[in-house]
C-alpha cells in the first residue's frame, strides 16, 4: 500500500501516523527537533500517545523539509531526497509576531517564542527567573506550571479570560494585553494594560495555524485553530481514515464556518471538526452546541450538508 511522509512529530502528526499504521499503511514521520511531542511535550495527559508512536512508528529526528522553488525536499544531516505528493503537513501552530500582537518598545534579550522555551526546557535550561507568558490557551498555562516546578516565577498574561478547563489556581493569570517592553541589555519591565510589571523574560504563547507547504494536505494545528489535545488527536485519526477511504461517494458541505478536513468528506467517514468555541451551529435542521474551542461532529448520511452559525 502507498506510503506517506508526515512532516512534524507533534501530537497531530503522531496520531495520524498511528492511525495509518493501524490501517496497514507504510508511514514515516520526520521532525527537525531531536525529540517528539511538539507543543504538547509538557502535557502528561498525552504522553501515552507520544510513547505509543515512538514504539511503533518510524520517526526520523533532526530531519526537516524545505522548499526550493516549487520542489519540497526532505533534508537530514548528510543527505536529502525529493518528497513525493504523499506528504502530509503536521507542523502545528506558528507563534504570532510582536508587531502582529501590537507589542512595541525596545528589543532586549529575554524575549522568546513559546517553542524556543520548550527547547530550553528539554535541555534543562531556564529562559529566566521572572517570566511573563503572554497567551490565552492551555499551552501558556502548562508552560507556566513547568517553569514554576523548576524554580522560576511565572505569570500568565491573557488577553481573554481562560476557560475553566484551562485555568487553575496554581497559576496567576492577569487579564490584559502586553503593550510595551522595556530593557537595555535584558528585559526589565513589561507594560500590561497601563501598569508596568517587573520581569526578566517575556514568552509569546499566542498562536495561529500555519501550513508552510500548502500543496500538501495539513492536519491538526497546521490546518485549524484548536487547543484541546483530544481534538488534535482526533484530527489525525479523521485524516487517516479519509486518506484510506474506499468510498466513491462524498458529502458536500456548504458552511459559513471553517470545516476540517474540508468541504468534501467521504460518506463512509462523515466526521468533521468545527472550530467555533462556545457557539451554536445548525447542521441541516439540527442544532448543536459547541463546548470548548471546537467539536467533532458526525454528519448525517446525505449528499449535501449545510452548516450555519446561529446568531442570537
Amino acid at each position: 500500500m502507498v506510503g506517506y511522509t508526515v512532516i512534524g512529530a507533534g501530537l497531530a502528526g503522531l496520531s495520524l501516523a498511528l492511525e495509518l499504521r493501524r490501517l496497514g499503511v507504510d508511514i514515516e514521520v520526520i521532525e527537525y527537533r531531536d525529540y517528539a511531542g511538539g507543543i504538547h511535550a509538557l502535557m502528561p495527559e498525552v504522553r501515552g500517545v507520544i510513547n505509543d508512536a515512538l514504539n511503533v512508528v518510524n520517526i526520523r529526528l533532526i530531519t526537516t523539509a524545505i522548499k526550493i522553488d516549487s520542489t519540497v525536499y526532505e533534508v537530514w544531516r548528510g543527505g536529502y531526497r525529493r518528497l513525493s505528493d504523499n506528504a502530509l503537513v503536521a507542523t502545528g501552530f506558528r507563534v504570532m509576531t510582536m508587531p502582529e500582537l501590537g507589542i512595541y518598545g525596545e528589543r532586549p534579550a529575554g524575549i522568546y517564542p513559546h517553542h524556543a522555551v520548550l527547547d530550553m526546557l528539554h535541555y534543562d535550561l531556564l529562559p529566566g527567573k521572572n517570566v511573563i507568558i503572554y497567551g490565552d490557551n492551555t499551552y501558556a498555562i502548562s508552560l507556566a506550571r513547568e517553569l514554576m516546578r523548576r524554580g522560576a516565577t511565572a505569570h500568565v498574561v491573557s488577553p481573554t479570560k481562560p476557560n475553566v478547563r484551562t485555568a487553575s489556581g496554581d497559576v496567576e493569570v492577569i487579564i490584559g494585553k502586553v503593550r510595551y517592553v522595556k530593557g537595555l541589555g535584558r528585559v526589565e519591565r513589561v507594560l500590561v494594560n497601563n501598569e508596568w510589571v517587573v520581569a526578566d523574560t517575556l514568552v509569546i504563547s499566542v498562536f495561529k495555524p500555519f501550513n508552510p507547504f500548502p500543496e500538501f494536505r495539513a492536519v491538526g494545528q497546521s490546518a485549524i485553530e484548536i487547543y484541546d489535545p483530544s481534538i488534535v488527536i482526533e484530527s489525525g485519526k479523521i485524516m487517516a481514515r479519509e486518506l484510506m477511504s474506499k468510498s466513491n461517494e462524498f458529502i458536500t458541505i456548504d458552511s459559513d464556518l471553517p470545516i476540517y478536513p474540508g468541504n468534501r468528506v467521504s460518506r463512509d467517514i462523515r466526521r468533521v471538526i468545527i472550530p467555533c468555541g462556545g457557539c451554536r451551529v445548525m447542521i441541516n435542521d439540527r442544532e448543536y452546541v459547541i463546548n470548548g474551542d471546537a467539536a467533532v461532529i458526525e454528519l448525517p448520511d446525505v449528499e449535501r450538508v449545510s452548516i450555519r452559525r446561529v446568531v442570537s
